[in-house]
């Protein structure tokens, strides 16, 4: 049972917005034009359940970066930083 401590997740809602975006999941295929890896952008809401915030200039290659890029699949996985930032929520 939950203790009710900050790092307690309970629920999480994540919509993706596909009024305005548009999604793939083979953002590599050569198929791909101006969309967003769906399980890319997975991912980093993920991060967002379990506490982590956006990075800034200088962490592109992370998961937990500002903006995503389109037909990229390189933040599928986490980078190292949102490893860390994830081990300083929970330890």
């Amino acid at each position: 049972m939950p203790d009710g401590g900050p790092n307690d997740l309970i629920e999480a809602d994540v919509r993706f917005n596909t009024r305005h975006h548009r999604f793939t999941d083979a953002p590599g295929s050569g198929r791909c034009a101006d969309a967003y890896d769906v399980r890319a952008v997975g991912t980093h809401e993920a991060g967002h359940v379990f506490g982590l915030g956006h990075v800034g200039a200088g962490h592109e290659n992370l998961t937990m970066y500002t903006n995503s890029f389109a037909c990229s699949s390189r933040a599928r996985t986490l980078g190292r930083g949102d490893v860390l930032g994830l081990r300083a929520l929970y330890r």
